[in-house]
């Protein structure tokens, strides 16, 4: 996968965005490949936490553990070729097919002044096993969803 930096020519930008839009529709990302990272990458900001890279032919994700009060948080920085926001479906299988079905992952709207919008990724926390929310839409059998 070649992702398209800003300085790219719309054509390069054009050719990006199809490729992506035919693996969305077709549900063919070829296989994950993982990288570790047991020094993280080079910097001063939260890149120098990320343990490991996983990758296919659609998307490219940066995987950072985080200790909690919950326990060990996986937080997920998802990035496109094209650097397109990836949809929901998309974002369930990626949760799913790296983490589990069972597993949960929330996606967070800051406050405005923790808010980091500067490399056109999208963040997931995946949460420790066996979490779950105080809340669903799902109907858990102990009164309204």
């Amino acid at each position: 996968m070649t992702m398209v930096a800003p300085g790219h020519s719309r054509t390069e930008r054009r050719l990006a965005v199809k490729y992506e839009e035919r693996a969305r529709r077709t549900g063919r990302w070829g296989a994950w490949r993982r990288e570790e990272r047991p020094a993280g990458f080079p910097g001063t900001g939260w890149t120098r936490d990320v343990r490991s890279v996983v990758a296919n032919d659609l998307y490219a994700i940066l995987i950072r553990p985080i200790a909690t009060d919950w326990g060990v948080v996986q937080h997920l920085a998802i990035r496109t070729a094209a650097n397109r926001e990836p949809p929901w479906r998309d974002k369930q299988r990626i949760k799913n097919e790296l983490f589990g079905a069972d597993a949960v992952a929330i996606e967070v709207m800051p406050p405005t002044g923790e808010l980091v919008d500067a490399a056109g990724m999208y963040h997931m926390w995946v949460l420790p096993a066996g979490f779950r929310l105080p809340f669903t839409l799902a109907d858990r059998g102990g009164g309204r969803g």
